[in-house]
């Protein structure tokens, strides 16, 4: 069992040691030398900043952390038949990445990126494509009907991959190319040996193709929906890095891969400060990536801004953006179905059709740069950065609270899995309600529960994102307030966790005995670090 580990990294002390130019755990001599202009010092240096590029250039060109899919490809691929598989997930998630280390070393098949070009010139770029990997011989410029009829005669009795990648740009070029499509399966895939990968990035119309209504429906043998990388997969990314620094990391990039190799540094205010310049990478990604998929991206702009400010109800949120409320739900549906981005929450003891829900940003990039970069454009557009920074020093921890909540779920999951604590649960989320009491007063909310319908039991728990270690007093309240849920109060079993950046201070640890409370440190997450979710 985990519980009162005590291995928590020190934050100044891995400040302290970062701030002498160290990035891995072998901390080089030259460190000693770095304000000197001695000429052993400067040679040092340079072979430093050469040997750390090339760890982290390598760590970056590494396929990390998609076992599972690649696995599942490579399963369905040893089947030998005709599978047709599509991969949806929002743009920079790595599927892409996927599908090239899925390829590797196989000669048999046919990548082709849909381009955004016209009907026939799609047709001549594939036919062509179709030449250079199959073989196969057109004349002139071929119709649809011709490139797939020999697409799929080739593919009789023979085992052939073929990858559609951005598919939903075919819904521009040609929408008969579904039902044509739809045709030659039903005709032709008994005995074709063909490998049909389709991967889009535009979420909902990935979700259109293959709807009920659509020709495609029903004709998948199989799916995979990308999302961003598990907390816990980031030691894989920086093996190098403190449990403390990986929640900051993590808080203000999310899972996300293309965004992760944003990071070079392990001071995450260096990281940011590149991040808030108009040549970084990352300084106007979500706006491209939101203007790509939606036309009117402007109230959707708003919404996301104010969510990030901690508007969270629909009828707040359309109140501060200047829309509808009867409008409201279809701005929020399109963010949370098509692009990925929002997440609806309810108290996790309430049905799902409560009404006592709230809006989340989803991605943990896009919350932070809806809350530090968006409302801040003109001052980053002059150069004046100075002001942003101070504003994010003095908010991020408070900031990182918030994902660090995230991150514990994800933790006590994992513990789930391997039955390491007094219950195994099928539910777990935040909760939050009213009492009776003073109005004003009469609310609470318990970061963490996780219930077990069957048998009754419950984990309420508390998570602390903070410097100064946690008291006897934390405990205490969620014990108070765990009275205040209402689920099955005769008949439940009480539990009860505190998650903390600092660790226990005495009194709290023996709380913790007296009542029967687990508590846990960041010690703790480094015994599950590297875990392949």
């Amino acid at each position: 069992m985990f519980g009162r580990g005590g291995r928590t990294a020190s934050r100044s002390q891995w400040e302290s040691e970062s701030d002498e130019g160290g990035r891995t755990k072998t901390y080089l001599p030259l460190v000693s030398f770095k304000k000197s202009n001695h000429p052993l010092h400067l040679i040092a240096n340079s072979l430093y900043i050469i040997v750390y590029t090339i760890i982290v250039m390598t760590i970056k060109s590494e396929f990390i952390n998609r076992k599972d899919e690649l696995k599942y490809l490579e399963e369905e691929y040893n089947k030998q038949d005709f599978r047709f598989i599509s991969v949806v997930g929002r743009r920079r998630l790595g599927k892409t990445r996927l599908i090239q280390e899925f390829i590797t070393n196989r000669s048999n098949y046919n990548y082709f990126l849909v381009p955004e070009l016209n009907d026939m010139d799609t047709r001549l770029e594939l036919s062509g494509k179709f030449h250079d990997s199959f073989g196969l011989s057109f004349i002139g410029t071929p119709s649809w009907n011709e490139i797939f009829e020999k697409l799929f005669v080739h593919s009789q009795n023979r085992q052939m991959i073929v990858i559609f990648d951005e598919f939903q740009r075919f819904f521009n070029i040609n929408k008969g190319i579904f039902s044509l499509l739809q045709e030659f399966i039903d005709r032709y895939a008994k005995d074709s040996g063909m490998f049909l990968i389709v991967s889009g990035s535009s979420i909902g119309m990935m979700h259109k193709i293959f709807d009920h209504a659509s020709p495609l429906y029903g004709r998948r043998t199989g799916q995979l929906y990308f999302h961003p990388f598990n907390f816990f997969a980031l030691k894989e990314w920086f093996p190098s890095f403190p449990t403390n620094r990986l929640v900051e990391i993590y808080a203000i990039y999310g899972g996300t891969p293309k965004y992760l190799e944003d990071v070079e540094s392990r001071d995450v205010m260096v990281n940011i400060q590149r991040m808030l310049s108009r040549t970084g990478i990352l300084y106007n990604e979500p706006e491209i990536l939101i203007k790509t998929e939606i036309s009117d991206s402007y109230s959707y702009f708003n919404i996301l801004k104010y969510i990030s400010k901690g508007v969270s109800r629909s009828s707040e949120i359309a109140a501060s953006s200047g829309l509808k409320t009867t409008s409201i739900d279809y701005y929020l549906n399109v963010l949370i179905k098509d692009m990925d981005i929002l997440k609806k929450e309810i108290p996790v003891t309430e049905q799902e059709k409560s009404k006592k829900s709230i809006y989340l940003i989803k991605d943990n990039f896009f919350r932070f740069w809806f809350r530090y970069i968006y409302p801040n454009y003109s001052e980053l557009e002059i150069g004046n950065t100075s002001r942003v920074m101070e504003k994010i020093t003095a908010e991020l921890n408070t900031f990182t609270g918030r994902s660090f909540e995230d991150i514990a779920q994800q933790f006590l999951i994992e513990l789930n899995r391997s039955n390491k604590l007094p219950f195994v649960f099928g539910k777990i989320g935040r909760q939050w309600g009213r009492f009776r009491g003073e109005k004003g007063k009469n609310t609470y909310e318990i970061d963490i529960v996780a219930l077990n319908e069957n048998t009754k039991d419950i984990l309420f728990c508390e998570c602390k994102w903070e410097n100064k270690k946690t008291d006897a007093g934390v405990l205490e309240d969620l014990q108070k307030k765990s009275g205040f849920v209402d689920w099955y109060p005769r008949e439940r079993k009480n539990y009860f966790a505190v998650i903390s950046k600092a660790g226990f201070t005495r009194r709290a640890e023996k709380f913790a005995e007296q009542e029967g409370f687990l508590l846990f440190d960041l010690g703790d997450f480094e015994n599950v670090a590297g875990t392949d979710f």
